[in-house]
């Protein structure tokens, strides 16, 4: 095998990478602000890694080809990226069924549930196998993987549907003053994707000793299942801050 490496290919390597990333910035900023509507801009970014990655692999082949003169290494480094890139993209594909499973099982997520994810708001009209169709107001319909869903999305009251509320106790260390204590559990509670944005919780002081405060907390949500989810997911944004939640 004849590895060619001279500072006139790797200078030139280098070049085309830092060409091709800037490239792809630019359409990416380009893409970003373009005036398209956003369910069809909702449908094509899920084809931008795809194109990025096919980008990424021209020039890794291309690499190979400037660095080996050896047809048959050339050849196999070609198999072994080819075998790679069809590794991924099973991954690519599989992970939304895994990551359907997992939603349709744990009952966060059912049909006519109305949600907000990317800047696109509507109803959910279809769960299928890979992907969740959503409808808004307008008619419009948007196919979000349900591997995107992560992390971005607010689950928020179908127009008409009763809320529905849960009261607990939750007792934290004194990290400050009842201001900010009060401010940083309301802030915990309202990330999360699952609690009411129409209804805030209500907060009440119910004892103040030296170490700790301890609260009376009423939540609002649509659906009785999403209060526990609500809870651990206001104990790990507290926990983060330094309130940590002595009991809950």
């Amino acid at each position: 095998m004849q590895i060619l490496i001279s500072e006139f290919i790797i200078l030139k390597l280098i070049v085309a990478a830092l060409v091709i990333f800037a490239t792809l910035w630019l359409l990416k900023l380009i893409w970003k602000n373009a005036p398209i509507r956003k369910s069809l801009k909702t449908k094509l970014d899920r084809l931008i890694p795809i194109g990025e990655a096919l980008v990424w692999l021209g020039f890794i082949l291309w690499g190979i080809r400037q660095l080996m003169r050896n047809e048959l290494w050339t050849s196999i480094g070609v198999m072994v990226i080819v075998v790679l890139v069809v590794v991924l993209l099973t991954w690519f594909v599989a992970r939304d069924y895994l990551a359907g499973i997992v939603l349709k099982s744990d009952g966060s997520m059912r049909l006519n549930d109305w949600i907000k994810i990317k800047g696109f708001e509507g109803k959910i009209t279809k769960m299928g196998q890979r992907a969740m169709i959503i409808t808004s107001n307008s008619g419009e319909t948007v196919s979000i993987p349900y591997s995107t869903l992560s992390g971005e999305i607010s689950i928020k009251p179908n127009p008409g549907e009763k809320l529905i509320s849960h009261t607990f106790e939750l007792k934290i260390s004194k990290r400050g003053d009842l201001e900010t204590s009060i401010n940083e559990i309301r802030k915990a509670l309202l990330n999360a994707p699952w609690a009411s944005i129409k209804k805030s919780p209500e907060i009440k002081l119910l004892s103040d000793s030296a170490e700790d405060y301890q609260f009376e907390i009423t939540l609002y949500s649509i659906r009785q299942v999403y209060f526990q989810k609500i809870k651990e997911y206001m104990r790990s944004g507290l926990a983060a801050t330094g309130f940590a939640p002595r009991s809950l």
